[in-house]
């Protein structure tokens, strides 16, 4: 048995709830950077962690080289995909408002369990695998005109409706997207009503190239929507140590990082993901969980999407803190072992 087993007699329930989510849109390109190209008679060798393939890097300054790349898949990409993918899997009512195509949704998105408002191009990425992270590298995205006149042209004015309706508002990838900000206020101003059962979640993405007053200005942000929702910022380990540096001048615990940003902007709840544990800090106190670390994992792109896509379920579905972890600790692993998010059926099995 498990202590989730329940949710499967909540399967109506669950379809009732709904999601709304913005606003990016990936393409991704998997690869491996090689350490050693493959012979006649041994395979490629891939670089086994980031620090070792760093080390590399830096040996060939003054140098110049060239890395090759095996390439292990193309396929969708960016957090709202991949948030959107895994929630709509558990079977929750998803609406994604994204760069997913100009016009028409392009193809990695097109099976994704969700409603699509695609509102510009995807970005293009490539995401360098290793056995302890991944290095995305990407463009900016820019927009030309009006961002938010160009959402609304694209739901055909159903943007407001779709976030004031929503039983949680996910927006994400603050810091990819040049136009995130502009897209994030008026999100805001499209939630007439002040209903703190309902939940609006960020994830901000890495902020290392934003500076402390976008940063301070993005929580203040955040802080704002905490007044009409329970606000839940999602943060890894690195985001989290990035952000106290900025914004509290201090490097401390993950646990006093979430609670300075909690006691500084108002936000109802801090979730902080690393490679070892997870913590969630609400009104109701901390609850901090070890994860089931993988040794070899299947892919890493994408894992702590699908640990947000798992706790927004669990909020939507009333989970109590320590469960609320545990599930998205689950989905996250299960995720990174089998390279591909579960239906709760799947899931659930996995657990017995």
């Amino acid at each position: 048995m498990s202590r989730f087993d329940g949710l499967l007699e909540r399967r109506a329930e669950i379809a009732r709830k709904k999601l709304t989510v913005g606003f990016d849109g990936f393409t991704d390109l998997i690869v491996r950077p090689l350490r050693q190209a493959a012979t006649a008679d041994t395979p490629a060798q891939p670089f086994d962690t980031i620090r070792q393939f760093g080390e590399f890097l830096v040996g060939k300054a003054e140098k110049s080289c060239s890395v090759e790349l095996k390439v292990e898949a193309r396929q969708l990409g960016g957090n709202l995909p991949f948030l959107s993918r895994g929630a709509g899997g558990l079977g929750l009512d998803v609406s994604c408002i994204g760069m997913l195509g100009d016009g028409a949704v392009e193809e990695p998105f097109r099976r994704m369990p969700c409603t699509l408002y695609p509102f510009a191009p995807s970005g293009q990425s490539t995401c360098m695998e290793f056995q302890d992270g991944k290095v995305m590298l990407a463009a900016d995205c820019t927009l030309p005109g009006d961002p938010w006149q160009t959402v609304l042209d694209a739901t055909d004015g159903r943007a407001p409706a779709l976030f004031e309706g929503a039983d949680l508002i996910a927006l994400v990838n603050w810091s990819e997207l040049s136009f995130s900000h502009n897209l994030w206020r008026h999100a805001l101003k499209t939630l007439d009503s002040t209903d703190k059962t309902r939940f609006a979640f960020f994830d901000l993405c890495d902020v290392s190239r934003k500076t402390a007053e976008q940063i301070d200005a993005v929580l203040r942000l955040i802080g704002g929507f905490a007044e009409k929702r329970t606000a839940v910022l999602s943060l890894n380990e690195n985001e989290a140590l990035t952000v106290s540096a900025a914004v509290l001048n201090s490097a401390g615990e993950i646990e006093d990082i979430a609670n300075a940003l909690r006691g500084k902007y108002g936000i109802d709840e801090v979730l902080v993901h690393t490679l070892r544990d997870s913590l969630l800090l609400t009104a109701r106190g901390v609850t901090r969980l070890a994860t089931d670390f993988v040794e070899e994992p299947k892919i890493s792109t994408g894992a702590g999407d699908n640990f947000n896509a798992a706790s927004c379920f669990a909020a939507v579905m009333g989970m109590e803190d320590g469960d609320r972890v545990a599930f998205a600790n689950a989905f996250a692993h299960f995720y990174i072992q089998n390279g591909y998010n579960p239906s709760l059926t799947e899931l659930l099995d996995s657990l017995h």
